[in-house]
């Protein structure tokens, strides 16, 4: 993640019943889990000769991007509620000789066509020395 973020006013958040009450009542955290129709999506990358996996990135960082309320954090050190300017995604390259997965962090473009050259780029570069990528499918 980028390390460029404002701190939220908590007295003044639209929300901060429900932060505290999840922050010091229950103290949990969330995750979500869907089914996702990428039918299209799919078809879009035979089409135009794409990485699906670049592609599916891009749109999940695209949404990620779109709300502040998707780019708040909360630091404990320092006990502050955050929004990051941007989220920059994570892609993970699995290496099957050696069965381990290499973080590639690639930054976030608004731009399709700017992000999806540089996540190619990172990618391929961190397979280099693996031999010939497979699919990112």
């Amino acid at each position: 993640m980028n390390t460029n973020y404002k701190v939220i006013d908590r007295d003044k958040y639209y929300r901060k019943g429900v932060f505290r009450h999840f922050s010091e009542d229950c103290k949990c955290s969330t995750s979500i889990t869907a089914r996702i129709d990428v039918t299209e999506l799919a078809s879009y990358s035979k089409k135009t000769g794409t990485k699906f996996y670049i592609n599916f990135l891009y749109i999940l960082s695209n949404v990620m991007n779109s709300r502040e309320d998707y780019r708040m954090g909360y630091l404990w050190q320092t006990d502050e509620l955050i929004c990051y300017d941007v989220i920059n995604p994570t892609q993970y390259v699995f290496h099957e000789d050696t069965e381990t997965c290499t973080p590639v962090y690639t930054e976030y473009f608004e731009d399709y066509e700017k992000f999806y050259a540089s996540a190619f780029k990172e990618n391929k570069g961190i397979r280099t020395g693996y031999g010939e990528p497979p699919e990112l499918v």
